[in-house]
């Protein structure tokens, strides 16, 4: 019988940075063959999805795969600030994928790390150095995103409800600078913190990237 997948167990928290879980506990399940009858959890641009089986997710994505068994007894459980994450991609010898146990927090960073890596070398250094925080429903990041293509601005648009990360990236970034955010857009101008649509700000920023030190 199918499990009953619960997608509001699966949405990740916020939880004080780590790495790999200290005493990581081994899952008392294994990840073999098509990972079937396990809850397979993968991660793209859009956001999170749900697979029944490996062969359902993209081959880009299967390093990173939040696996979990719906089964398990409360006892055998992580507790929450924990995930356990399997690389899908190849099985180690013996025929089983590796299964880490990662804390939340250090798994939303590695996703988020993956979806937008470093610029390749060569490209320009001003292609990463404008970053605009917003959602998809923000009319005024909609707004800011315009003004700068309308200023030919390269700039990274990172989601902070659909973008493993970008919340907190956001609020670090605007913490260091000194700066209070009460909305959106948020956007981070080569280290400048610039709170919602604000045309002038903006055009500021861009002549004093402009002007030759």
């Amino acid at each position: 019988m199918l499990r009953v997948l619960s997608i509001c167990a699966l949405l990740l928290g916020c939880t004080d940075p780590g790495g790999e879980a200290a005493g990581s506990t081994a899952p008392p399940f294994e990840v073999r063959g098509d990972a079937s009858g396990l809850l397979l959890v993968w991660f793209d641009e859009e956001g999170q999805h749900t697979a029944a089986s490996r062969a359902e997710i993209p081959e880009a994505r299967r390093a990173l795969v939040r696996v979990d068994d719906l089964e398990l007894s409360p006892e055998q459980r992580l507790d929450a600030s924990q995930v356990w994450v399997v690389d899908l991609r190849e099985p180690e010898e013996g025929g089983a994928y590796a299964v880490r146990t990662m804390t939340r927090e250090a798994f939303e960073a590695e996703l988020a790390s993956a979806a937008h890596p470093e610029p390749p070398e060569g490209e320009a250094a001003g292609d990463a150095d404008v970053i605009v925080y917003g959602a998809s429903w923000c009319s005024a990041c909609r707004s800011t995103e315009s003004f700068l293509r309308e200023r030919n601005v390269p700039f990274v648009e990172r989601d902070i409800e659909r973008d493993p990360g970008a919340r907190q990236a956001m609020l670090e970034a605007a913490r260091a600078a000194g700066v209070r955010t009460n909305g959106i857009p948020v956007i981070d101008f080569r280290g400048e913190i610039i709170t919602g649509f604000d045309r002038a700000a903006l055009e500021r920023a861009i002549a004093r990237s402009r002007t030759p030190i």
